[in-house]
């Protein structure tokens, strides 16, 4: 009876560590409020506020980040990926086609030249906690400014 007293309190120690490390840890990074909708979480070398404020600011300007609809967007930079720009979008599973995955490649394109100086960059579609639905791959550096994804993807 006292191994499973024992068993209990670890498991509901193990279980209440976890969700404080969820809820304080800040696993997804640390978050810039563009404003009530909009969201940037960053993490890693060379992400900081400032990248956060830019990509921000892209995002605003070609209407990703629009009124009336919550988007979140995350920028990484890990060991594994060295000097590579990880950017992870927030999508609806359900909702993504081929076409769709077409234009976040192109978007990151434009996102790779205009706000990380040609950078390399990887796009990410993800789910609302950041779990990697799909990887797209790299997003080579675009010049011109084609038509950024639909915003209707998000699930937020």
């Amino acid at each position: 009876m006292k191994i499973v007293r024992i068993l209990s309190l670890v498991v509901a120690l193990g279980a209440l560590g976890y969700f404080a490390w969820q809820y304080f840890g800040e696993p997804n990074g640390k978050a810039y409020k563009l404003d009530k909708e909009h969201n940037i979480y960053y993490k890693g070398e060379g992400m900081d506020e400032v990248a956060a404020k830019k990509l921000a600011g892209y995002l605003k300007e070609q209407e990703y980040f629009e009124s009336g609809k919550e988007a979140t967007v995350q920028i990484t930079r890990t060991k594994e990926t060295k000097d590579t720009v990880n950017l992870n979008f927030i999508v609806d599973k359900s909702k993504i086609t081929a076409d769709m995955e077409d234009k976040f490649v192109l978007f990151g394109g434009m996102i790779a030249s205009k706000v990380f100086n040609n950078a390399p960059l990887t796009v990410h579609l993800s789910d609302d906690h950041f779990n990697e639905v799909k990887n797209l791959g790299y997003a080579k550096p675009v010049a011109d400014e084609p038509v950024p994804p639909a915003n209707n993807t998000n699930t937020q």
